[in-house]
Formats: structure tokens, C-alpha cells, sequence
């Protein structure tokens, strides 16, 4: 039985079943990994989650060789491309240089890709592609190989979300939400007409399961449609289809959403999972870890297929063989005139002895015993050291709003809008900023402003309102460059 497991923050996800195009779910478990041993997809105590991980298995009884791992957090990054129906080797070489932006000089990577329904026709296909760092995917493997577990594929959550559904849901509905309940993450997804059109993850701030929770995954979705309006997307949502939740009242949730701006029939996901209702509900709360059951068969989906391994030694030729005998005999024939040589055995025999003297020697045997625990402790103190390290490089990637940020927001508007600054995500690398001006081209020139800093990665902005008091104001959420902010600059800047 196949074994899919799930891994972002602290909670992990294991799933079993059957893997394939109609994978077949059967059991499920959530646990919770050692406080602190995974950030954002990322082992930071590599000790503590092997443990985790052979206490997992064995306490289950899951296999340790038919196992796919599905990654979620930041280190794997996506986008949604068209590419020409061209050959696996050719796709992956075009894939590449759409994803050359993302790219930093000096590090390996590995892309893999799921290919999605949509309208792009005989010559085109609608592609999802994602890139990870070699080294990242290698550690993962290695982690896994040292608590004695075989990884056979492994996959990003968001990739493979999007190839489930693409699969699944896509074949009951065309135009739809999906909504995933993640703990504090809540994930939307829209499909238009058959297609991937849209993915947003925001973080709630209220108890999972209460009330105020539920308002935050509803309030959610009004993202989702400032880009519905903004793109002047008309298809009516068919569905709003929830997974992750535990307990949902359906109606009274769909009371929250409208609220929202989105009018359209609320359901718990189950189309695609399976012909048992019971099983479907319990599948529903674990659809990440669920991801790893459902393949397309393809090695392009499955990162390992593109990361280098140690190659198994081939057999022996029969020539190597005889030329293997050839040698043994030669040093058979030396062996035995060394031994017809009896002075020079007998100085072989007295060295041996003296060796053999000095190992059994108590004092010699104390030091090699003093030498391995100092050698341990050595390498537990570097282990934890790395561990903490990796912590801080994390931590120093998340970007930080100081003065001198923005004063880059304030003159980048000036003469232009006025704007304000309304949330920071720092985890992601978002600003919020609400900029109002009475002439919409002001507005227009101060967004050519903003996507010429080198600050941002990304400039995003909904469509334009007008206000009562004669202004036009439009809604900007920029994504932060990695690390902007910390450079020459204390947090308190």
C-alpha cells in the first residue's frame, strides 16, 4: 500500500492507499512533527524529525519503500505558462528559460511540470511549472534515507493540488472555487471555463474552528474577487467547494462568502475522491497529503526524476573476470614464496605480535574510546549548529518594512498619488498600499513607477474605484525582492 505524506509547518499529513491516475484513499492520520523541526517546508532539526519519522512508521506499520512526499511552503516556486506541444526534452529546455528570472547565479536546479486542461488548442498547452533547488530536494531524500525510508517520488503541494483537481473536480464543474483549510493557511483556487486561472494562501489569525475563523477564510475570498473583476472574468461560479474542514455548516457558511462578494452554492469537495461518502469526508481533510496518491504517470510531475542519484554498480564483463582470476593468481604465486621465505615470515609474525600487543593495550584502548565520544559530541554540536543556521537564513529572507522601505513607497507616489500603507506580510513578502489620486492617469504612471524599483519581485493591482469625493483609488499589493530591508539596515530603521 502506498504511503503519501505532507509536510509544511508542524502539522504533517500521512495518507494510504492506492496510487495512480484514480488514486484510491484508505486511511489517513494528522500529527504533529517536534515543535520547531519544520518551517515553511524546510527540516530545521533534522535529529528530532527522523526520530519523528521512524517512531511514525513504526508505530503504523507503513511501508518504508512505496513513499511520495508532498512539500508545501516557499522554496518551491511556480507559475501557469502555455508552451508549444513540443518534445519532453525540448518542453523542459522552454520551461526553463520561462522560469530563468527566478534563477540566482551559482545554484543548481530542478523543474519538473503537470499539464493542465484548458483551451490553448493543438499547438499550445496549458502548463503549471515549478523549480526547486537541487540541494533541497537532495536533503529531503537524504533525510528520509537516514530514518530508513525510500522516497519514490516527490512533488510541491501546490503543483499537485492543481493536478488532482485539474483531474478530479475539473471533470463535474468549469467555472469554480476551491477553498483548502489548512490550519491558520486558507488557500483559494479558481478555475474559469476549464482552466487554472487563479491561487492565493492567506494566513488566519483567529482559533481554527471557531466562528471568527470561519470569517477570516471567508473574508478570504475577497481577494479572489477583486480578480475576477479586475480580469472582467463574467462566467458565473458554478461551485464554492471547501476541503480541509473538519465540521462545516454549509449554509451557514455560504451566508459569510456572499458577504463577500461571491454568490455561488458552498459544498464540501468530494467529487473525484472515491465511491465510499464516509472515506470522502475524512479524504477531504487531508487533500494535500492526498496529492501524493494521484500521479499522471509522467516522470515530468515528480522532482526525483530530474535530480542525480548514485548509480548502481553494472555487472561484471567476462572480461574483467578473467582479468580478475589473472590476478589472483599472480598473488597467489607471490603468496607462496613469501611464505617459502621462512626469515621473513618470522619478521612478519613478530610485527604482527607487537600490533596485536599495542591494540590490547588498556591504555591505547581508553584513548580510542575518549577519541569516539569526543567525536560524537563533535558532530551533534555541528548538527545543532546547522540546524540553527538554517533557522537564521530563513529568517533573513523574509524581507522587512523599515523607514528607508518606505520612504522608496512615499517618493515612488509623490507628485503622483497619495497612498497608504495598509498591512505587511512578511512571511510572504507582501505590502498592502491603498493609493488615491483625481486624475486616473496619476494612478497609472505612480504602478510604472512601482514595477521599476528593484525592491519588488512583483506588482499586483485590482481595479479602479471612484470615490465620493471626487478621487479615483486602487488597491496595490506588492511582493517584496528576498531579503529587502536588511541590508544595512536594524529592524528599528
Amino acid at each position: 500500500m502506498s504511503v503519501s505524506i505532507y509536510l509544511n509547518n508542524q502539522q504533517v499529513q500521512i495518507v494510504t492507499g492506492t496510487r495512480g491516475k484514480k488514486g484510491l484513499y484508505q486511511d489517513s492520520h494528522i500529527l504533529s512533527a517536534p515543535e520547531g523541526s519544520i518551517i515553511n517546508g524546510i527540516v530545521t532539526d533534522s535529529g528530532s524529525f527522523v526520530e519523528f519519522l521512524k517512531e511514525t512508521w513504526a508505530n503504523y506499520r507503513l511501508s518504508k519503500t512505496d513513499v511520495h512526499l508532498v512539500v508545501g511552503g516557499n522554496k518551491i516556486h511556480g507559475r501557469n505558462v502555455e508552451v508549444p506541444v513540443l518534445s519532453t526534452s525540448k518542453t523542459s529546455q522552454y520551461l526553463s528559460r520561462e522560469l530563468s528570472d527566478m534563477e540566482k547565479d551559482g545554484t543548481e536546479y530542478v523543474i519538473c511540470y503537470n499539464v493542465l486542461s484548458g483551451k490553448s488548442g493543438k499547438k499550445l498547452r496549458n502548463v503549471y511549472v515549478e523549480m526547486a533547488e537541487s540541494d533541497l530536494i537532495k536533503d529531503y531524500i537524504d533525510l528520509f534515507k537516514e530514518a530508513g525510508i525510500t522516497l519514490k517520488s516527490l512533488v510541491s503541494a501546490e503543483g499537485s493540488i492543481l493536478s488532482l483537481i485539474d483531474k478530479t473536480v475539473n471533470g463535474y464543474f468549469k467555472t469554480f472555487v476551491l477553498q483548502i483549510m489548512n490550519g491558520n493557511i486558507v488557500t483559494n483556487i479558481l478555475w474559469v471555463d476549464g482552466s487554472f486561472n487563479y491561487y492565493n494562501s492567506v494566513r488566519c489569525f483567529n482559533d481554527v474552528g471557531t466562528g471568527a475563523y470561519y470569517d477570516d477564510c471567508a473574508r478570504s475570498l475577497s481577494n479572489l474577487n477583486q480578480f475576477i473583476q479586475a480580469h472582467k472574468i463574467e462566467q458565473k461560479i458554478e461551485k464554492i467547494l471547501i476541503a480541509g474542514s473538519d465540521k462545516l455548516d454549509v449554509l451557514f457558511y455560504g451566508d459569510l462568502v456572499s458577504a463577500y462578494g461571491i454568490s455561488a452554492p458552498v459544498t464540501i469537495v468530494n467529487q473525484g475522491l472515491g465511491p465510499n461518502a464516509e472515506k470522502n469526508h475524512k479524504a477531504q481533510q487531508v487533500i494535500y497529503g492526498l496529492c501524493g496518491l494521484y500521479t499522471d504517470g509522467k516522470k515530468e510531475s515528480n522532482f526525483l526524476a530530474n535530480t542525480v542519484r548514485e548509480e548502481k554498480p553494472g555487472k561484471i564483463s567476462e572480461g574483467m573476470k578473467n582479468s580478475i582470476y589473472t590476478v589472483v593468481g599472480v598473488l597467489g604465486l607471490m603468496l607462496i614464496l613469501f611464505l617459502g621465505s621462512f626469515a621473513l615470515r618470522m619478521s612478519r609474525q613478530i610485527k604482527y605480535n607487537n600490533l596485536v600487543d599495542y591494540n590490547e593495550n588498556p591504555e591505547v584502548t581508553a584513548q580510542s574510546l575518549m577519541f569516539d565520544a569526543i567525536s560524537s559530541r563533535r558532530d551533534t554540536l555541528a548538527s545543532r549548529s546547522n540546524s540553527i543556521k538554517n533557522v537564521l537564513d530563513t529568517i533573513n529572507t523574509y524581507p522587512v518594512l523599515t523607514k528607508k522601505v518606505e520612504k522608496i513607497l512615499f517618493d515612488t507616489a509623490k507628485g503622483y498619488a497619495d497612498i497608504e500603507i495598509g498591512s505587511f506580510d512578511a512571511e510572504n513578502g507582501l505590502v498592502n498600499v491603498t493609493a488615491k489620486a483625481k486624475d486616473v492617469e496619476q494612478i497609472n504612471k505612480y504602478i510604472y513607477r512601482l514595477q521599476d524599483q528593484q525592491i519588488f519581485n512583483s506588482v499586483k493591482y485590482t481595479g479602479y474605484n471612484y470615490n465620493q469625493d471626487g478621487t479615483w483609488s486602487i488597491n496595490v499589493t506588492c511582493t517584496f525582492a528576498e531579503g529587502v530591508g536588511r541590508e544595512g539596515d536594524s529592524i528599528e530603521d
